[in-house]
């Protein structure tokens, strides 16, 4: 799911969780609304196949983009809404530029001067990036321990979460603030401060990968200031080439050079560092003099510029090689990582929200006949079903009400109240606060187990006898399992209607 189609979703997950507020949908405008997007969409399983992960993503976009619609928000808001939160714009130019700068100083306020075959400026870019790659081979080898899992993520409702902040949030939502004008307990603002905290939440992969593209970045300008630094300094300036060291020896400085240099020289075809070499360019002298070894007459022996100009050149293959070509391909992986987590990004759909969702998207082919048996079902009766439909069979699910079964009337056939449709069900609704009676109601069952199958929908209506026994829980539990054995015995399984009546049972006292 691309980023903005997530962030209509949370906007509306905040609107539906926030406080009741004259600018925001009613919860019942947002089960219209629910309603209305199932039917707009059609039914999934017409096209072939289950539901899948994509048409359901696509109902919560849709559902959650008419919830945006329908509500009043202000423009900051909006605004807020629209313009994904990120890494300010200056930041990527400011990284890049101080890298450079500071990778140049170095260099300059260093060795101003001097070839130094042990040059701290140079040596120590390698070897902290040498550090770096070791931390992030271990980053990854911990990552495939532990299969790749991270810490779910949970979103807040802004009714009860919007004091949550996340440790790293803090300054984004003091930024937030400053753009909201609306007073601080105002319910808009608690609901874009909870917005805009999943959010924060749901993109920090995302975010992550962006902080480390432009650290990589700023590494590799960093070597290229150094570089620049070396070779701007070279054309105006006469180096000074040699080493200097009180605790190392020409021998350690020769395996040292050799080892560091190893890839360039191998790389590029280039001669080892000689030992005669390394022990005559202890000290310094000017590039344009002749080395020691030059003056000795050694077969083979380099002036001291071929020396200086043979060192710029391994460096700047070293840190080409070690340090700006790495960190120019990780940097090219996370921007990759961006651009792919920006249109992937994953929901919670194991939150309870986005469970009920699915179960509306699901209920969305079922059309529920219910035949009530030998009572009315009035308005209040009627708003208790739908409620119970839409809790069990999803928000998209039809109920019909069918004319009143007299007492002893015969159980009409399955075609002849649903239909012959697979998206239809028949429903047989039957009073609690009845007794039940082996020739009426067992005749009554058994005729629907014959006709409807052994998973024929056996509703129990619950709520008269427990009005009426408020005080005794306990009758209303004896009633309960009376009725329970009695449809079990049938062959069927009993659904109590409304679930309201389940806490009752829980209450009864022992005598």
């Amino acid at each position: 799911m691309r980023s903005n189609s997530a962030r209509d979703i949370l906007l509306a997950y905040a609107i539906e969780t926030a406080a009741p507020n004259e600018a925001l949908p009613s919860a019942a405008r947002c089960e219209a609304i629910t309603q209305d997007t199932l039917h707009a969409i059609g039914n999934p399983n017409t096209r072939g196949g289950s539901a899948s992960r994509e048409q359901f993503l696509g109902f919560v976009e849709q559902r959650a983009q008419r919830i945006i619609q329908a509500s009043q928000l202000p423009q900051e808001v909006r605004t807020v809404w629209q313009h994904t939160p990120g890494i300010a714009r200056w930041v990527p130019l400011a990284v890049l530029v101080g890298a450079l700068l500071i990778g140049f100083c170095m260099h300059r306020f260093t060795d101003p001067h001097r070839v130094d075959l042990l040059a701290p400026s140079l040596l120590g870019i390698v070897l902290w990036n040498f550090v770096v790659y070791l931390w992030m081979f271990g980053s990854w080898l911990r990552s495939l321990l532990r299969g790749g899992r991270e810490a779910p993520v949970t979103l807040q409702s802004a009714h009860s979460g919007a004091s949550a902040t996340p440790p790293d949030a803090t300054g984004w939502r003091s930024k937030l603030r400053a753009r909201l004008p609306m007073p601080g307990g105002s319910g808009l603002r608690k609901m874009v401060l909870s917005f805009e905290r999943n959010w924060w939440q749901i993109s920090r992969r995302s975010r992550h990968a962006q902080w480390l593209l432009w650290l990589h970045l700023g590494a590799a300008m960093m070597a290229a200031g150094a570089l620049a630094s070396l070779w701007v300094t070279g054309l105006t300036n006469e180096y000074q080439v040699g080493w200097e060291s009180t605790f190392l020896s020409a021998t350690t400085v020769h395996h040292f050079l050799n080892t560091l240099f190893a890839p360039v020289q191998w790389l590029f075809g280039m001669a080892p560092w000689s030992l005669a070499e390394i022990q005559a360019l202890q000290g310094w002298q000017s590039s344009h003099a002749p080395s020691p070894a030059a003056l000795a007459g050694s077969a083979g022996a380099l002036t001291a510029t071929d020396i200086g100009e043979r060192w710029v050149v391994s460096y700047t293959a070293l840190l080409g090689m070690l340090v700006i070509a790495p960190r120019l391909v990780f940097a090219l992986w996370q921007a990759a990582r961006v651009w792919w987590l920006g249109r992937h990004v994953q929901l919670p759909l194991a939150q309870p929200y986005f469970q009920r969702l699915q179960r509306d998207f699901g209920g969305l082919a079922i059309t529920l006949h219910v035949l009530p048996y030998s009572f009315e079902v009035s308005d209040k009766r009627r708003d208790a079903l739908k409620h119970h439909v839409a809790a069990h069979y999803g928000a998209g699910a039809h109920v019909v009400i069918e004319p009143t079964l007299a007492y002893g009337a015969k159980l009409p056939s399955a075609a002849a109240v649903a239909g012959e449709g697979a998206d239809t069900a028949a429903v047989l609704l039957i009073n609690m606060a009845a007794t039940p009676e082996t020739e009426i109601h067992g005749e009554l069952l058994q005729t629907a187990r014959e006709r409807w199958g052994s998973g024929a929908a056996i509703w129990l209506w619950t709520q008269d006898f427990a009005e009426r026994n408020t005080g005794a829980p306990r009758r209303v539990q004896e009633r309960r399992e009376l009725w329970g054995e009695f449809v079990r015995a049938a062959g069927l399984v009993p659904t109590w209607v409304p679930d309201s009546a389940e806490p009752l049972a829980s209450q009864s006292t022992p005598s």
